[in-house]
């Protein structure tokens, strides 16, 4: 750390300079020191001159009756108790880049302090936090709940108690953690990791944590006591077992994560191997895609807990087929007024306090009470991210069918395979508290016209699903979402169907200067307006030049100017030719 004196920018004292060195005077009356202390009048004065400080020598020398006062209180170092200040102060998670910007230090010299800091992880005042900031992604800190509370309230912060516990209580303990976490999500499940070992290491005297503990690897650790929760809320229910798609939804992409993947479907997973986990049996077959206990491991690991069953009275919804509107991040999204309106409509169509009421006055009447709405324009318009968007504002999930996988070399099975996505979708439907959405995405392929003058195998299997399909979105009770690029093809008995048809059309030139501001926050409206008008993009294609833009300034530190940017749109251009439009152009 560089210790050179320099002043300190909220200290308000006389400074005098001799021979390079800075003096400080006595600090004037705004500084002077309180009678007696508080947590929040104490770690205030920390604050108050620790912004450019560099942590100088200076600065600790100010410093040092608050911090005495609050290493006895809090049991923290000086440095954990700055940065929980500046933490504080931040109300948000906070990144090393950031906390080093606020000192007046280098990344890499906070950095030094980096055990002391991590300690309050394992102190579980902190968790490790991802931040987004410009130029992207950033390892950091966010305060744990609970204790600004504590300290406002002139309290230190006590973690809850995880030592000492029996069986029974371990496993209450690990289900209640684990079921709040799953529904909040502000919680990475990192953390939830984290919180989990250090669980298992307080209670190593258990069977299960002796054995969790073997393993060296976290994630094989926190999937044996995922299975466990899921034992103890759905034991000797038809819902037991742990799903791949819970599993995928959790674990990171990375190279250590799809190795798990695979291992778990090939039977080879270290947890499988040492008889702790095993494939659930469905109907006398192995289910690759579902995860239980093992006999071995309920009575060799867990002899005294009694299941709580906590959700053996609900009906589990099979979400190895759905994606989450939880796990989908906001995206703002900008419409030509006349799709705005549309999707407004049916977004408010689609909510959850709207729709049960709008179905029950159909089937009143005795019209169909299904919703299947077809999304067209062209590629870049806006229509995938448009229904994801709509999920996550509904509070619906999506099952999202792979076109290309129902189609089938031998005859009949591809009718098989379409049956069964609506057959699916319907158990879904059944099981699921709020009405989940069937996506087709790019379904240009399946709602084409049909062929007429049938003469090869593949027009006739093609034929047979086009009649399945139209059959089933006729019978639908549910919510139906395709998406094509092409509708000059589309048969007449398809357009039928669809309730809602919304044409996307390409952005007028005030909705590509309201997309370029959300995707380059740094422009100005007016560069912003001058890319919109000089440049036919669509959406998709200006996120292609901000990505670009990040992806240079990653490696090379500055962000690209205006004619760069424009550099960035010219190469987007096949052609290499600039599109200049004019006006409001289709």
């Amino acid at each position: 750390m560089n210790n050179r004196k320099k002043p300190l920018r909220r200290l308000n004292s006389e400074i005098d300079i001799h021979d390079g060195l800075f003096d400080i005077e006595e600090p004037k009356d705004e500084f002077k020191e309180p009678e007696t202390w508080t947590i929040i009048t104490a770690l205030n004065r920390v604050l108050d001159v620790a912004e450019d400080s560099q942590l100088s020598d200076e600065y600790w020398e100010v410093c040092k009756n608050p911090l005495a006062f609050l290493r006895q209180e809090l049991g923290l170092t000086n440095v954990q108790i700055v940065v929980l200040a500046i933490m504080i102060e931040a109300g948000e998670p906070i990144s090393w880049k950031r906390l080093g910007n606020y000192l007046g230090c280098s990344r890499l010299s906070i950095m030094v302090y980096s055990e002391e800091i991590e300690e309050l992880v394992t102190k579980r005042w902190a968790v490790r936090k991802g931040v987004h900031e410009i130029g992207g992604f950033f390892e950091g800190f966010a305060l744990v709940h609970g204790v600004i509370t504590a300290l406002r309230h002139n309290k230190t912060y006590v973690p809850e108690k995880i030592d000492g516990l029996n069986e029974q209580q371990f496993v209450d303990k690990l289900e209640s953690h684990i079921d709040k976490n799953m529904n909040d999500r502000n919680v990475e499940f990192k953390d939830d990791e984290e919180w989990m070992q250090q669980l298992a290491k307080a209670n190593s005297h258990l069977p299960l944590c002796h054995e969790v503990l073997k393993f060296d690897d976290i994630h094989i650790q926190s999937l044996l006591l995922l299975i466990v929760v899921d034992y103890a809320q759905w034991e000797g229910s038809e819902g037991e077992g742990l799903t791949f798609q819970t599993i995928n939804d959790l674990y990171p992409e990375e190279y250590e994560c799809d190795c798990l993947r695979q291992e778990l479907r090939e039977g080879t997973h270290p947890l499988m191997r040492y008889g702790y986990i095993e494939h659930k049996c469905n109907d006398g077959q192995a289910d690759t895609e579902q995860y239980m206990l093992t006999r071995k491991a309920k009575t060799e690991l867990l002899s005294a807990y009694k299941p709580s069953h906590s959700k053996c009275g609900r009906r589990r919804v099979d979400n190895r087929f759905l994606k989450s509107h939880e796990a989908i991040k906001e995206k703002s999204l900008f419409f030509n007024t006349s799709e705005q309106e549309q999707i407004e409509r049916l977004t408010s169509l689609l909510s959850k306090e709207n729709l049960p009421s709008i179905q029950q006055r159909l089937e009143e009447q005795g019209m169909r009470k299904g919703f299947a709405c077809l999304f067209y324009g062209g590629p870049g318009t806006g229509k995938t991210e448009t229904v994801l968007q709509i999920a996550r504002q509904t509070g619906r999930d999506l099952m999202q069918v792979d076109i290309a996988g129902l189609r089938d070399k031998w005859v009949g099975e591809s009718e098989k395979n379409i049956k069964e996505v609506f057959a699916r979708y319907r158990k879904l439907c059944q099981n699921s508290e709020v009405m989940p959405i069937l996506f087709f995405n790019e379904a240009d392929a399946i709602i084409n016209k049909r062929t007429e003058n049938v003469e090869h195998s593949v027009d006739k299997m093609d034929n047979a699903m086009q009649n399945i399909i139209l059959q089933e979105i006729e019978d639908l009770d549910g919510i139906l979402i395709a998406t094509t690029n092409l509708t000059s093809n589309l048969d007449k008995a398809f357009e039928r169907r669809f309730l809602y048809k919304v044409e996307f059309h390409k952005p007028d030139t005030d909705v590509k200067t309201k997309i370029w501001c959300s995707m380059l926050k740094d422009i100005s409206t007016d560069d912003a307006r001058q890319l919109a008008s000089h440049f036919d993009f669509s959406g998709g294609q200006i996120e292609n030049i901000a990505r670009k833009r990040t992806v240079d300034y990653i490696l090379s530190g500055k962000y690209a100017s205006l004619d760069e940017i424009e550099g960035y749109c010219r190469a987007e251009l096949l052609t290499g030719k600039e599109r200049r439009s004019i006006g409001f152009t289709r």
